[in-house]
């Protein structure tokens, strides 16, 4: 008997037999042959969705390459530009520290301001395949040092910004308005010889000598401290100011405001007299600073356009 394999069709009627004979070895051949080409068409298959994925991801990531070449490009002529204006504001912020009296930022401050850590990487800085040679690295560390600099130039500026408003509410209580508008500085402060007591004696503010009656108005904001009759001063206001200042107004012919009260620079708190220890109609104005008296015309505006113009406002 030969070795060979038989394979037998039948139709579904079974009229029908069909049967074909093929021997052993030619049925491994057609079998093998079967395999191997089906593994090769399998293989070449994959292969060809191999190289066609990695054709569209390259040219994905191609394009992607010149986008973020383009980028960085770009972010590299926007630090420049950030930094020249960082420059300015640096500039514009020694200048405001100057007006407002506060000390510069040196140099040193502001390096420790944008120093910090350097960017490493286990990867080559410069990005392969672009055309211009950018070094990520570098960028990222020039980025950090400006995010640091804007930090410490925002950080410079609400100090100055809280300085502003210290140094413009300190104005509204600095004892700058002259309280008599139009009168006369007939004794001024420091040693003199006392009208009355007709001895050598510090004088401790300014005498304005004006009409009786002359209204007499507050020369910053304040709250009244005292009013009313003080031996030798007459009657008599006292205001204090925040910061530290007080002033004094005495010999008065009337008193128009009561402790306790709030007053504006400008308001009226009473009128030129001849109270107290007095040899004519004036007014006794003293500055205090935390108690110690200072001349008051170093605080006076200069301007008398500019004193009529407070009073005017302040009624």
């Amino acid at each position: 008997m030969k070795d060979e394999s038989r394979i037998i069709f039948i139709s579904r009627d079974q009229r029908k037999i069909k049967e074909i004979k093929i021997s052993r070895w030619k049925l491994i051949t057609f079998i093998s042959v079967f395999l191997i080409s089906f593994l090769i068409i399998g293989k070449i298959g994959l292969d060809f969705l191999v190289d066609f994925s990695l054709n569209s991801e390259m040219k994905r990531l191609s394009r992607t390459n010149l986008v973020l070449q383009d980028r960085l490009v770009e972010m590299s002529q926007k630090y420049k530009q950030l930094t020249e204006q960082i420059k300015k504001i640096a500039e514009t912020d020694d200048q405001l520290r100057m007006v407002l009296g506060l000390p510069k930022l040196n140099e040193d401050v502001r390096k420790v301001g944008i120093g910090g850590s350097d960017y490493n990487y286990e990867l080559l800085d410069q990005v392969s395949g672009f055309e211009a040679r950018i070094d990520l690295a570098s960028t990222l560390k020039k980025i950090n040092e400006l995010e640091r600099e804007v930090k410490l130039e925002m950080e410079s500026y609400q100090s100055l910004l809280s300085t502003f408003h210290k140094k413009q509410d300190s104005v509204r209580y600095l004892p700058a308005l002259r309280p008599v508008i139009h009168g006369v500085i007939s004794s001024g402060f420091g040693r003199r010889y006392h009208p009355v007591f007709k001895v050598i004696r510090f004088h401790e503010g300014v005498d304005i000598s004006a009409p009786t009656h002359t209204p007499v108005f507050a020369s910053a904001d304040g709250v009244v401290k005292f009013s009313g009759y003080n031996g030798g001063y007459g009657k008599m206001v006292v205001l204090d100011h925040k910061y530290g200042f007080q002033t004094r107004y005495a010999h008065l012919s009337k008193i128009l405001v009561r402790r306790g009260q709030r007053v504006k620079r400008g308001e009226k708190i009473g009128e030129v007299g001849n109270t107290g220890i007095s040899t004519a109609p004036h007014l006794h104005y003293e500055v205090l600073l935390h108690g110690k008296n200072l001349n008051p015309e170093h605080f006076f505006f200069d301007d008398p356009g500019l004193n009529q113009t407070i009073v005017a406002n302040a009624q």
